[in-house]
């Protein structure tokens, strides 16, 4: 079972075990927020411990609000995923998905969603990474299509612009179905659907690097 949460799960491992979770998505986020909402090194540890793997998505703002999605904001959050990701444990191959979290017009994805993924590409030429798109059918479609992104991940609400034409179709490159909102492991969790592998990882299981060494905990 693969679930994505915007909560911190170290304290309810046991429950995620108990529940048949391998792989738990967890947040980057551009904003700099230390919320619960963004994984940090200690979780990932102890989601590694646990053998359960980690997926990432970056989002801030996750709409067109304050200018959050733009090539601008592309540059932005791509240097914060290249730099976060390594320090809860990321693999090289990872794929890290970055949210269009509304359902965004042709125009606007046009004129805003395409520079923030070229932005995002290009600044993950030669990394390590991967790039994965997570939004409605038409964001991942377009997306995809323009060489953007490698993985779709769709979002869970069905009735954004495609999201069912897209789901219907089922291309390749869609490796993840988001469900409803539920609640699972005392968590609130999205609940996903697997139609590939999504670019997850199992966190510092190259270096075993001790929780106390990490920057960030």
């Amino acid at each position: 079972m693969v679930l994505d949460t915007a909560q911190t799960t170290t304290s309810q491992i046991e429950h995620l075990l108990a529940n048949g979770v391998t792989s738990v998505l967890r947040y980057l986020d551009p904003l700099g927020s230390s919320a619960p909402k963004v994984v940090k090194p200690a979780e990932a540890q102890a989601l590694a411990t646990a053998g359960i793997r980690l997926g990432l998505v970056s989002e801030g703002w996750g709409n067109f609000a304050h200018g959050a999605i733009s090539a601008m904001a592309g540059e932005r959050d791509a240097q914060n995923a290249l730099t976060s990701a390594p320090l809860v444990g990321a693999d090289s191959g990872t794929t890290i998905y970055f949210a269009v979290d509304c359902d965004a017009g042709l125009a606007a994805i046009e004129k805003l969603v395409l520079p923030y993924f070229a932005s995002i590409s290009a600044a993950f030429a030669g990394s390590a990474f991967a790039v994965g798109v997570y939004g409605s059918g038409n964001v991942c479609d377009l997306v995809i299509a323009n060489g953007l992104a490698t993985r779709a991940w769709l979002a869970g609400a069905m009735g954004w612009s495609g999201s069912r034409a897209y789901l219907a179709a089922k291309p390749s490159e869609l490796v993840l179905v988001q469900h409803a909102p539920s609640r699972l492991a005392n968590l609130d969790v999205d609940l996903n659907d697997v139609l590939g592998d999504f670019g997850d990882f199992l966190p510092f299981s190259a270096r075993e690097a001790p929780v106390e060494a990490l920057p960030n905990v």
